[in-house]
């Protein structure tokens, strides 16, 4: 009997300690991952998968959300010249290798995109681009 208890307890613990590290915030209903403001705090919420511009904007749209702007949501100061190269201290390196869509326009028929790994926003002039990145709605 004692031997099945200590067995038991055991397997417990196990589960238990597998259980508490995934522990990843999901939101849209397990659509999306939840990316936390490395500056503010923020709770933003980033697809799971890769779109184009056009389904990144209507799926942060449909949550009631709008894409990340890299022109006002960098938690910038005035001091930081980084911010003007789309160095976004808000969001740098918060998930690397993976790249999303973002607001922000002033390229040629186009909009920006931003590089986790990288730290920088890069003009895609292709917003139907398949593989484009994924979506990060504030």
């Amino acid at each position: 009997m004692r031997k099945i208890l200590l067995l038991t307890c055991g397997i417990l613990m196990i589960t238990n300690m597998t259980l508490a590290e995934n522990t990843t915030e999901t939101c849209a209903d397990g659509a999306g991952t939840v990316v936390v403001g490395a500056v503010t705090g923020y709770k933003y919420c980033m697809s799971n998968k890769t779109m184009n511009w056009w389904n990144a904007n209507a799926w942060c749209d449909g949550l009631g959300r709008s894409l990340f702007d890299l022109k006002t949501d960098c938690a910038c100061s005035d001091t930081m010249a980084d911010c003007y190269n789309y160095k976004c201290p808000e969001i740098y390196q918060v998930h690397p290798q993976h790249q999303i869509w973002t607001a922000t326009t002033g390229c040629t028929n186009g909009s920006y995109y931003y590089r986790f790994e990288f730290g920088y926003g890069r003009c895609n002039n292709n917003r139907g681009d398949s593989n484009g990145g994924y979506a990060l709605c504030k």
